[in-house]
């Protein structure tokens, strides 16, 4: 169910009125492989997940649950698609960015790696160059990109 609290607005402020096939679009989103098309989708999907999340967690019911879950991928497989997150230039960057996407901590990246922490603080400082172990091992280990890692340094 989506809402009508506030207009949907773009970027520079203009009020957006979805016409009925994108509220139709919008209220098709019942499996977890559905795909968003337009921005428009986008935007009444993005209403709906944020009046679901206004209630709580605790609040929802297994099937708003599951709907804010299905609405939530969605959203994430639209965005990522058209408004990817930039890919980081340097190196202690990249390592940042895949540390937190796997969740690692600082000390438990370094044993990964096969490196002290001391090096690995170093490198993320650059205080200190890679050497080409551990440009192989983020390759390995992370699976950073090697083009990328090799542009970085």
């Amino acid at each position: 169910m989506i809402h009508k609290t506030r207009p949907i607005r773009s970027k520079s402020g203009a009020r957006i009125k979805p016409n009925g096939k994108a509220r139709k679009r919008a209220n098709k989103l019942k499996t977890a492989k559905t795909k968003i098309q337009s921005k428009e989708v986008y935007e009444l999907t993005m209403k709906e997940i944020d009046a679901l999340m206004k209630k709580g967690e605790e609040n929802l019911s297994e099937k708003e649950l599951e709907r804010l879950r299905i609405l939530s991928e969605a959203a994430e497989g639209y965005e990522d698609v058209h408004d990817p997150l930039p890919i980081p230039s340097s190196l202690p960057d990249m390592i940042r960015m895949k540390m937190f996407q796997l969740k690692l901590k600082q000390h438990y990246a370094a044993r990964l790696l096969g490196v002290s922490e001391a090096k690995l603080s170093l490198i993320m400082s650059g205080k200190q160059k890679p050497d080409i172990y551990f440009l192989k091992a983020l390759h390995d280990k992370l699976n950073l990109d090697a083009n990328q890692i090799l542009q970085a340094v």
